[in-house]
């Protein structure tokens, strides 16, 4: 398998349908005759009729979807055991809210068919740019394109850069690294921030390139149950963690990063004392 698509997803019977609109909708599904995708659903202990939904639509298509469920642990938790069920070379995590664009696959798919053998081992990710629901873009355009780059240097010469919100092909062995091990003082936190993932693959993970390209597959929507809203004050545990964890290992990137470094400090003594 080329590629998984991973959904993690908590009563979204009524928002779920995009991703299945999406993913019916790709001009380039099948490689050789073969479909070279699945679509893994992880259902994170939903009381609608999520599962209901999801067997009926194995019922209409002869791709591949494979249904999970788990007690509610939380979108880090599911997306560990998504990730057991993937042996696909990349991951394409796709929110159950999202939409994308009709020739996502194919986009991914011919940048991966141009690299050497070289190259396609050293990617760790495709990146991709995003429009809300109204067509709006978010952000704006990478500085540099259609190129392999160390994801540090991204990392740290790009952060006052106002992307907003990107999107990515990951290479699934990298993923597995990260949320595979979630830390023992973590594991009975109910969410633990996406960015904690994203901080150990770009520092815990060498060497490691990106490949971005300026063009707009993901519709991201902004909308009222979106889970990022107000979710520092309902968890302050798990900001607790992320920024004590990002102090005590990443202190010797203090140079490159002194204001995210300061941040996460100040971040730590606040939820420390008001939690």
């Amino acid at each position: 398998m080329l590629i998984s698509v991973l959904t993690p997803t908590y009563n979204r019977e009524k928002k779920l349908y995009r991703v299945f609109e999406s993913i019916k909708k790709q001009t380039l599904k099948k490689i050789d005759g073969k479909y070279f995708f699945e679509w893994v659903i992880v259902d994170d202990g939903s009381s609608d009729n999520t599962k209901g939904l999801v067997e009926k639509w194995q019922k209409e298509v002869d791709w591949p979807i494979k249904y999970i469920y788990q007690e509610n642990r939380g979108k880090a938790f599911a997306l560990s055991r998504g990730l057991r069920e993937i042996n696909s070379e990349w991951t394409l995590i796709a929110d159950s809210d999202d939409e994308f664009k009709e020739d996502t696959f194919e986009t991914f798919v011919n940048v991966i068919n141009n690299f050497t053998k070289e190259e396609r081992e050293k990617c760790g990710g495709i990146s991709v740019l995003c429009e809300y629901q109204d067509g709006k873009r978010v952000g704006c355009d990478y500085p540099i394109e259609n190129k392999l780059i160390p994801t540090k240097d991204i990392y740290f010469k790009w952060r006052n850069i106002p992307l907003g919100e990107t999107w990515a092909l990951l290479k699934t062995k990298n993923l597995k690294k990260v949320f595979l091990d979630i830390p023992k003082e973590a594991k009975n936190l109910k969410f633990i921030p996406e960015s904690f993932f994203w901080d150990r693959i770009v520092f815990e993970i060498e060497p490691l390139y990106s490949y971005p390209i300026n063009k707009v597959l993901r519709v991201y929507y902004k909308e009222d149950d979106n889970i990022s809203h107000n979710i520092r004050k309902k968890y302050p545990d798990s900001f607790l963690f992320e920024s004590k964890y990002f102090i005590t290992h990443y202190w010797k990137y203090f140079f490159y990063m002194p204001k995210a470094y300061v941040k996460h400090l100040i971040k730590f003594f606040y939820f420390r004392i008001f939690n």
